[in-house]
């Protein structure tokens, strides 16, 4: 996993999101050691690492050997700290999250 900082996790990304612009329900549920990933009725867990800009994350299940395993995100936290845009390198589309709070 590359690293680009010795900062720990970005704890402000902790937490179950859930997407607002998706065609399909998008959840991520970040923990100080995994990140869960739910999306078209599959679930996935990543290893992970943050920095100020940027998500370095590792697919730990569903792996197949002809696909990536390893992928970065950008992402950014609106003021409130409740709303989470995430990009792709390979795409221009931002997917935007909101922080789901316990019910």
């Amino acid at each position: 996993m590359q690293s680009c900082t010795n900062q720990k996790n970005n704890s402000e990304i902790f937490g179950h999101w859930i997407s607002t612009k998706s065609t399909n329900t998008v959840e991520l549920q970040f923990f100080k050691d995994s990140l869960i990933y739910n999306a078209w009725e599959k679930t996935t867990k990543f290893k992970w690492e943050s920095n100020r800009t940027k998500i370095y994350y590792v697919q730990l299940t569903n792996i197949n050997p002809e696909l990536e395993t390893d992928f970065i995100m950008e992402y950014r936290l609106n003021s409130e700290k409740d709303t989470l845009f995430v990009k792709t390198s390979e795409s221009n589309f931002t997917n935007e999250f909101i922080k789901k709070t316990a019910d």
